[in-house]
C-alpha cells in the first residue's frame, strides 16, 4: 500500500513538468511569408496607434472647482466632527 502511495505522489508532482516541456515536434513550424508579413503590418499599426495617444502634460484635478482656496501654511484646516 505505500508504495502506491509513492507513485501516485511522484506521478502527480511530475505531470505539470511533464506537461510544461511536452513539446511535440510537428506542432513547431517555421513561419511563412504571409504570416511575417501580417505580423509586421500588425505592429505597424500598434506602433502607429501608439503614436496617436497625447502625452499628459499636467495632472487634472476634478474636484478643483469643487475645493475652495487652500490655506495658508500657518493656518489649521477646519476638521469635521462627524461622529
Amino acid at each position: 500500500m505505500r508504495h502506491i502511495v509513492w507513485a501516485l505522489v511522484i506521478v502527480a508532482l511530475a505531470t505539470p513538468a511533464y506537461a510544461q516541456f511536452n513539446m511535440n515536434p510537428t506542432d513547431m513550424h517555421p513561419k511563412t511569408d504571409v504570416e511575417v508579413k501580417k505580423e509586421k503590418e500588425r505592429e505597424a499599426g500598434y506602433k502607429s496607434g501608439l503614436s496617436k495617444i497625447p502625452d499628459a502634460k499636467s495632472k487634472s484635478d476634478p474636484w478643483a472647482s469643487v475645493r475652495s482656496a487652500s490655506p495658508t501654511p500657518g493656518q489649521n484646516q477646519p476638521r469635521s466632527t462627524a461622529k
